[in-house]
């Protein structure tokens, strides 16, 4: 997940994958015993919908992020997970795992095309990118795991919220989701974007913030950058993805 602007940089470390320093899942070498979540039950829903998303750069550089799946063939995840410097990644080269468990996923689909936000620009990372920071994969094979719903809200509704959940799979355990149950979140400054104290290590990125809305837990927002020493992220809010979700669930 990349930084937040004027924090510190994140340094690469070396862990399960070669990664590409885009910060997605690039960490310090000292995260290996810190987790910034509870272990999560991957067979259990909302969990079970959430999966890792991991891009083959090259013969030899991988990186991971967190996807959800919020209908049978689409994946929502964040824009900078699927590109390879300024250019996107071909769409063979993504594949989204579901429900893994310790490793093993539940269900698993290879991409079959990607759809980037139009007004997403690769590059380093600001709090103007990541309200545009929001990507859906087409899958080639449609999973049978209940999806997560979209739901954007009104300015009165996000303020009314408590806490709220995010799911995710982190380079602190990459082979297990983790989950924050008490996740904080406040306004941004418009409404494409908002912040939130919860899952910012190195893969996180795409993360689901998900929280109750007239009786069905919903996604709110994706996480897109943060600073990982005080928690603090920003997500793309679900008013800038929801419309196009539904056009695409038409034509799907």
């Amino acid at each position: 997940m990349p930084e937040m602007t004027g924090m510190r940089p994140t340094l690469i470390g070396i862990l399960v994958l070669v990664i590409h320093a885009t910060g997605s899942v690039a960490a310090h070498t000292e995260d290996l015993g810190h987790h910034y979540g509870e272990m999560a039950d991957p067979s259990v829903w909302p969990i079970s919908a959430v999966g890792a998303v991991t891009v083959a750069l090259d013969f030899s550089h991988r990186r991971f992020c967190t996807g959800t799946l919020v209908a049978s063939k689409l994946v929502l995840t964040a824009a900078h997970c699927l590109f390879h410097g300024k250019q996107l990644v071909a769409s063979g080269n993504v594949r989204f795992l579901a429900g893994l468990n310790k490793g093993v996923p539940t269900a698993q689909s290879v991409a079959a095309r990607l759809v980037i936000s139009k007004e997403f620009a690769p590059g380093a990372w600001t709090q103007e990118v990541a309200a545009t920071d929001w990507a859906v994969i087409v899958l080639k094979d449609a999973l049978s795991i209940k999806p997560i719903s979209v739901k954007s809200m009104s300015g009165d509704q996000f303020r009314k919220l408590g806490s709220v959940l995010q799911v995710g799979y982190g380079l602190d355990r990459p082979y297990l989701p983790s989950i924050v149950r008490d996740c904080r979140v406040s306004e941004g400054p418009d409404d494409r974007a908002f912040m939130y104290r919860c899952l910012t290590n190195g893969g996180y990125s795409g993360a689901p913030i998900l929280a109750d809305i007239d009786g069905m837990l919903s996604v709110i927002g994706i996480g897109s950058g943060g600073n990982r020493e005080e928690q603090l992220g920003m997500a793309c809010s679900a008013r800038q993805f929801e419309k196009a979700l539904v056009e695409l669930m038409r034509s799907e």
